[in-house]
């Protein structure tokens, strides 16, 4: 038993419908072939069954019988269709995957109209997409190759070598790095005449024509002829359940159920470490610069530190441990799959970050050294003692606190609420710093070198801070709109063929959103207000028709 159109051909004769054995005429030959091409196209696997009769004394000793003695003038027995049904989530996985810029390619080894068939009918295989066979595949040169690499989705009648060639001409893996190793991979052809001709071809004629990388290939299997493959790969993922063993040391992940769809859930869940990552990285620089210059400014100024030693303690807590915990653990969101995959030479810090980082650090300077050098006089406290260096540590804090909040978007989402209420771990990060503030400041003494604020303090310094989150607003509104495209890989255009997948995204303003972030302004006018004589009745009246106003 075997492959249909490859067990036909070895067959010379074929039983007819009372069960003898008659010659194979051509036309008969056809007729089956066609019978094959037909089941192929409804999507089943086409299997030939066959026998050939050998004499009794030879069949007692078949210590010296070789296969293709035995595999030729064969008798055809029948040709069945297998149905191996897609399971329910795999055209959605395989949609998703596209969405997020991902070509999902079919290595296979049936037929190429079964394997076109079960393609198109799982959306693998899309309108300007590319099957090819295995032996025309083996055939083309390095060069051809590359021009039909990003049309070519599925590859069929394909060997485990095959995989491994397909793999290595995509990210660069495993390509042989001179003449010694090309010479070994290809032992009875020539490195002169050969070389720029046979498959995979070699590292120096591949990198010349991707100065910025391959391709971050991502190569599933369950064979135990699968390993090269995987093992090249950026990122092999070996079956749990019906992979080998070999299979599964060869790889970098297991999928424990054989499912296409935890795929899926592996790239949203890698996309949003990466994000949790860059957004740590956005509040800890800031944070950075801002205490480094604040103390700079200080010292070259003639002041004792304005941050002390434990106080720079707590704010590397509140930067380091209570930042990784808030940002960190942000759980993926179904828009990390509408974008494109970032490049291997793509910048940790973008250019939106750097804007982020840039004007809550100017605004945080700004602000720091105008207390340092005013705020004395403003807060009517002695200029240089444990008050004044009290407040300008609690406006640090609080500016970092708020400034959290805006580290949690990374691109032009101005509503930084947004999921809040799905992350409970971001909710006690906040709540257990303004608590550890709160005690440091009032109950720190001597050990601490702080001293109690009074609530008009509080007010006002916790305001300055909250200021972070309207700034934050109002940052998104300067160049650039957008991270830089030339970060981004992937296919494009397979975006919008993966039409059944995607939703229809409308953003709707959110009312309470927008009250919490301009909260602080209207906060800071009440304060005002109230320092100037303003009728606070007359205020907190237009505070609630505005709310009223807000909710109809």
């Amino acid at each position: 038993k075997g492959a249909a159109e490859i067990v036909i051909g070895l067959c010379t004769h074929i039983l007819n419908t009372s069960g003898e054995s008659v010659p194979l005429s051509e036309s008969e030959k056809k007729r089956v072939l066609e019978i094959i091409e037909s089941f192929g196209e409804s999507a089943l696997r086409a299997v030939g069954l066959a026998h050939k009769e050998i004499p009794a004394s030879e069949a007692l000793n078949t210590s010296h019988i070789k296969a293709e003695d035995v595999e030729n003038c064969m008798t055809l027995d029948c040709i069945v269709g297998i149905k191996d049904p897609l399971r329910s989530d795999v055209t959605e996985a395989v949609a998703q995957c596209q969405s997020a810029g991902i070509m999902v390619r079919m290595v296979t080894g049936d037929n190429i109209s079964t394997a076109k068939a079960i393609a198109k009918e799982c959306g693998i295989l899309t309108d300007g997409g590319m099957a090819l066979e295995g032996p025309d595949f083996r055939k083309l040169s390095p060069q051809a190759l590359d021009k039909i690499l990003p049309k070519l989705q599925v590859l069929a009648r394909s060997s485990p070598q095959d995989k491994y060639l397909l793999v290595c001409r995509l990210n660069g893996h495993g390509l042989p790095k001179n003449r010694e190793e090309w010479e070994v991979l290809h032992p009875e052809l020539e490195w002169d005449l050969h070389r720029d001709t046979s498959l995979p071809g070699y590292f120096d004629e591949w990198v010349k024509t991707r100065p910025y990388g391959g391709e971050v290939v991502g190569a599933t299997g369950d064979g135990t002829n699968d390993a090269p493959a995987l093992k090249i790969a950026d990122v092999g993922l070996s079956m749990g359940l019906s992979g080998t063993d070999v299979a599964k040391e060869a790889s970098k992940i297991v999928i424990m159920d054989d499912d296409f769809s935890s795929i899926v859930k592996a790239v949203l869940w890698g996309r949003c470490v990466f994000d949790n990552i860059r957004k740590f990285l956005q509040f800890q620089l800031t944070v950075n610069a801002v205490a480094l210059t604040v103390t700079f400014l200080g010292a070259v100024t003639g002041y004792e530190p304005p941050l002390n030693a434990v106080m720079m303690l707590w704010v590397n807590l509140i930067m380091d441990t209570m930042g990784a915990l808030a940002l960190g653990t942000e759980a993926p969101t179904s828009t990390l799959l509408s974008r494109l995959p970032l490049k291997r030479t793509a910048s940790l810090v973008n250019s939106l970050m750097w804007r982020h980082i840039a004007v809550q650090s100017i605004y945080q300077l700004c602000l720091l050294t105008w207390l340092l050098f005013k705020g004395a006089n403003v807060y009517g406290v002695e200029n240089g003692e444990e008050k004044h260096f009290t407040i300008i540590f609690n406006a640090f804090v609080f500016c970092q606190l708020f400034n959290e909040f805006n580290a949690r978007s990374i691109d032009n989402e101005w509503n930084v609420f947004q999921g809040l209420s799905r992350n409970p771990m971001f909710q006690a990060v906040i709540l257990v710093t303004m608590f550890g503030q709160h005690m440091i400041v009032m109950y720190g003494g001597n050990f601490t070198k702080t001293e109690g604020l009074t609530a008009d303090e509080w007010l006002s310094t916790v305001l300055m801070g909250a200021l972070a989150l309207p700034l934050g607003a109002l940052m998104r509104f300067i160049p650039p709109q957008k991270e830089n495209p030339s970060n981004f890989s992937g296919y494009a255009n397979l975006q919008s063929s993966s039409h059944k997948c995607r939703k229809e995204i409308t953003k709707k303003t959110s009312f309470r959103a927008l009250l919490l972030t301009s909260a602080p302004i209207m906060g800071i006018a009440f304060y005002l207000g109230r320092k100037n004589g303003w009728e606070v009745d007359i205020i907190q009246q237009h505070l609630k028709d505005s709310l009223m106003l807000i909710r109809g």
